[in-house]
């Protein structure tokens, strides 16, 4: 942040304010911080100078005059996520709204080449180029992985979904001239969701990709555990003496409800999946996904029963939920002794994005945090 607006607590606070509420007028700022009218004055005055906040017309009067409406200018400040899995790249740009500005998304092996890292810088000048005019409004760029990450940010614990070096860290640093840190990816999905939804009560997310992981957020932060590896939901065993997963143990919940269990009937294509789902000609597939339902619905009634909070379906088959939630809540529910409804149970927001939103989001809260 820089000094010249960072030596006034109330002036933070306000633009805190402001930010949090979407709209908010002078009135209303004075009356949560308890602070004068004129102190308020004085430093939405110092933000509008720096272009921070903008009047966006007049509320509705009580009596006397209409309060103005005050807003924050969304583009004074951008943050970019970056989220890398074992056959894909995808690269987003958002403002302070966490408005997606641009996105690409391609297909691409990783790999820890020359090429690989050549053709990500490539990818992420190009988006900065046609997005940004003034490249210091460039906060950072968040690389989202599915690894465990270390608490420094920068090193990698443990990787199996892909092979990820110890240094990537300093690879990536040499070909992106910006910021950055590392991210698990069902954390960061975890936070994008949490933050478009508001959420600010405890919440689960659990994500149904190529690997099964989670996250477990409250008031819009991540638990990452003791050794930063808390919600490896993937590794719950729910069947004991199961299927063998990729880990090298039995049972656990991603030999179950990975995203492959799906797209390998349809040739690796998940889209092609559900698309002949809805067709219900296939009694096969059907038969297939109902099954799936059932192992997954063993899986979210546990979190219910340990977290007893909201829990978000999500990563690429979440996506695809909307049109079978209300099957999938009644096969959650009848597990539970204690629900009546499984309204509880929600779908993702993002389709592909959340983990790319979600690490660039970190640099929208850092920065909001330092203001």
């Amino acid at each position: 942040m820089e000094e010249n607006f960072s030596n006034s607590k109330s002036l933070g606070d306000i633009y805190r304010i402001i930010y949090q509420n979407k709209e908010c007028s002078r009135q209303e700022i004075a009356k949560q911080l308890g602070i004068s009218l004129p102190t308020v004055t004085q430093n939405l005055n110092k933000l509008r100078d720096l272009g921070f906040i903008y009047n966006a017309g007049s509320f509705e009067s009580t009596g006397g005059r209409k309060p103005t409406i005050l807003r924050c200018v969304p583009d004074v400040r951008f943050a970019m996520g970056i989220d890398i899995t074992q056959n894909h790249l995808s690269v987003v740009l958002i403002d302070l709204d966490l408005n997606i500005i641009a996105s690409n998304r391609i297909r691409i092996t990783y790999e820890e080449t020359e090429n690989y890292f050549n053709t990500i810088k490539s990818v992420v000048e190009e988006v900065i180029h046609d997005n940004i005019s003034d490249r210091s409004k460039l906060l950072g760029v968040g690389i989202s992985m599915p690894v465990i990450i270390g608490p420094d940010q920068k090193s990698i614990t443990y990787a199996t979904v892909i092979h990820a070096s110890s240094n990537i860290y300093e690879k990536f640093s040499r070909y992106l001239d910006a910021p950055i840190l590392l991210f698990n990816d069902s954390n960061s999905a975890g936070l994008a969701e949490s933050w478009r939804a508001h959420y600010t009560e405890p919440m689960v997310y659990l994500s149904l990709s190529s690997s099964v992981g989670g996250a477990n957020m409250n008031n819009q932060k991540i638990y990452t555990g003791v050794n930063w590896r808390g919600c490896e939901f993937g590794h719950m065993t729910i069947i004991p003496h199961g299927k063998r997963c990729y880990c090298g143990r039995y049972g656990c919940l991603d030999a179950y409800c990975s995203s492959n269990i799906l797209s390998d009937f349809t040739g690796g294509d998940l889209k092609k999946f559900f698309t002949e789902l809805e067709l219900e000609h296939n009694r096969g597939l059907m038969n297939v996904f109902d099954d799936y339902m059932d192992h997954l619905a063993i899986a979210v009634n546990s979190l219910r029963m340990c977290y007893d909070c909201n829990v978000v379906l999500g990563g690429h088959v979440g996506a695809y939920m909307s049109d079978y939630i209300n099957i999938f809540r009644k096969k959650a529910i009848s597990l539970n002794p204690f629900e009546q409804d499984g309204s509880f149970i929600r779908v993702c927001h993002y389709r592909t994005e959340a983990s790319a939103v979600g690490a660039a989001i970190y640099y929208i809260n850092e920065f909001l945090q330092a203001f």
